[in-house]
């Protein structure tokens, strides 16, 4: 416990096994924890363990031990110096609570090939992860509402949910009409409009 507890401080009350191995303690005395209550597994997250009694959150929850899985051990403060994982598209606009999209797989950009036993998770491979494109949501790297939104145009999302995640973002001062602009100016011509500012003053609900 001395050991598990200040990691799982830093991660919503959560570690993985690999977590532990790193730190000295055997499977045998996670085990050991798991079977005296003193640590839970979290649903739908393999060899991922929740602290009994720190609050649980169905809303964000399942994304973090997902973003958990994916560091192979490494503890939150390294993983968020060196990002190995940032949440992306869907799951980023529901990290921030922007919009109304409804993630269906758990969403990451990561810089190599990771190998999970999930069918649940969609890992986009950038060798390289802008420090532009994220920034701390919750303690979680999340995609930024400017790259959350050219990723979704990208993927061809419907054209008015993507208008409520901008509206969102500029009502909750996370976007402004530069950045609006830059995510729009390579998709404005595929969605019938003549120019980025035409294209961003329609996602945003302005008359130009």
């Amino acid at each position: 416990m001395a050991s598990l507890s200040p990691v799982a401080r830093d991660q919503w009350g959560m570690v993985t096994a690999a977590h532990a191995r790193r730190l000295g303690v055997s499977r045998v005395d996670l085990n050991r924890l798991v079977k005296d209550g003193t640590f839970e597994p979290v649903p739908g997250a393999a060899r991922v363990y929740r602290l009994t009694g720190v609050p649980e959150d169905p809303d964000q929850d399942p994304v973090r031990a997902a973003w958990l899985q994916l560091g192979k051990g490494r503890l939150w403060e390294e993983r968020v110096r060196d990002v190995d994982a940032v949440v992306s598209h869907r799951s980023a606009a529901h990290v921030r609570s922007l919009g109304d999209l409804i993630p269906r797989v758990h969403e990451f950009y990561v810089p190599t090939r990771v190998r999970l036993r999930r069918t649940d998770l969609r890992l986009r491979v950038r060798p390289r992860i802008e420090r532009s494109d994220w920034s701390l949501s919750g303690g979680l790297p999340v995609c930024t509402i400017e790259k959350i939104v050219a990723d979704l145009l990208a993927d061809h999302e419907d054209e008015s949910a993507v208008a409520q995640i901008v509206r969102d973002g500029i009502r909750d001062g996370l976007l402004g009409r530069d950045e609006l602009e830059r995510a729009a100016a390579r998709y404005g011509v595929d969605h019938g409009y003549g120019s980025a500012t035409e294209f961003a003053a329609v996602l945003a609900g302005r008359q130009e």
